[in-house]
């Protein structure tokens, strides 16, 4: 290599206040050494880059919007170009570095697998989180209903967290859907809102049976020896309603 090409080809440094990307240790501990595709790989850090400067309550890049970013298209074309794109944006979400959210204009919103990316997740599918120019179309049966509880759950209780984001989906593995909404609406009718009152709803209707005539055998899980479950200060109100 001559001295003229090595110049042209050689970077000059970082600049002093340029913009900084934070990006978790687990990235370099575990998932990078675990990467064997280039397009995976470049695509990947990318596409931390893109997410991390986003501003504002949704934190997550559309795949269009990635394959219309000049440096990552510079990045691949290596690779195949956009070509290996999709492909690279798969593999990063089956190996858990990325969460995907899929739009009903065929797009595809991206996030980081991390804590604020999974309580994004189901506020997103619940429409509790709206994604500028888009609407999300959810990916499955069991995602429209963990939707649809979350949508329920903001209605009729409160702000929906990331515990209780896992509760709900917890919640849908174990008792059929519209008992979970049930459960909602009549904890605010009882001005209880609160997800312990709701679930404990479910546990007296998963032993005893519901008033529609469903009784626990038709709930997804087993009632694992709830029957004799003290309810506390909700148990008086609970058997009332």
């Amino acid at each position: 290599m001559t001295d003229v090409t090595r110049a042209l080809d050689q970077f000059e440094g970082f600049i002093a206040g340029g913009t900084a990307v934070t990006l978790p240790a687990q990235l370099f501990a575990e998932v990078l050494p675990a990467i064997t595709d280039e397009a995976e790989l470049r695509v990947t850090l990318y596409a931390l880059y893109a997410i991390g400067r986003q501003r504002g309550a949704l934190r997550a890049v559309r795949g269009s919007a990635l394959a219309s970013e000049g440096p990552l298209l510079r990045l691949l074309a290596p690779c195949g170009g956009v070509e290996a794109l999709r492909a690279a944006l798969d593999a990063a979400v089956a190996r858990g570095t990325l969460l995907d959210c899929a739009l009903a204009d065929g797009d595809t919103l991206y996030l980081v697998n991390n804590e604020a990316g999974r309580r994004a997740v189901p506020r997103i599918v619940s429409g509790a989180l709206p994604v500028p120019g888009g609407v999300v179309a959810p990916r499955s049966v069991s995602d429209a209903a963990v939707g649809g509880v979350a949508r329920v759950y903001e209605q009729e209780i409160g702000a929906l967290t990331g515990a209780i984001a896992d509760a709900l989906a917890q919640a849908e593995a174990r008792w059929p859907t519209p008992w979970i909404v049930d459960a909602l609406r009549l904890a605010a009718v009882n001005n209880a809102r609160s997800w312990r009152y709701a679930e404990a709803i479910l546990e007296r209707w998963e032993t005893e049976g519901k008033d529609d005539g469903t009784t626990g055998s038709t709930a997804a899980g087993s009632a694992g020896g709830t029957a004799n479950r003290n309810h506390g200060a909700f148990e008086q109100v609970i058997r009332r309603g």
